[in-house]
């Protein structure tokens, strides 16, 4: 029986097909991290979109009966109180007002 040496050429075939095999390893997982990213980013824009949908709504029915409570009120002025008008806020929102008086300048070291 006579052994042979193992050729070179069949030691770099085999680092070839390691190469390939990591690479395509890599890029494998590489592809699941990111399908795993996106699908964990459009859930939490989902839920996001979920809850700012629902509180859409709570904030549409709250004006809603806010509305049918004015309309009522016109419609039945008979039944407000002094008391229920005087404390009636303006419902401005807080950019409408200012908040510096008009007179006074607002930089410090004018000369």
């Amino acid at each position: 029986m006579h052994l042979t040496k193992p050729n070179a050429v069949d030691g770099f075939v085999l680092l070839e097909v390691l190469v390939a095999m990591s690479l395509i390893l890599g890029v494998w997982m590489t592809s699941i991290s990111a399908y795993q990213g996106l699908a964990l980013w459009f859930k939490q824009q989902g839920s996001k979109r979920s809850e700012l949908r629902r509180n859409l709504d709570t904030y549409e029915l709250a004006e809603q009966l806010r509305a049918n409570a004015i309309q009522h009120i016109l419609l039945n002025p008979s039944n407000i109180s002094s008391k229920d008008t005087k404390n009636e806020s303006s419902r401005l929102s807080s950019r409408n007002r200012t908040l510096h008086p008009t007179t006074k300048s607002t930089a410090k070291n004018q000369r």
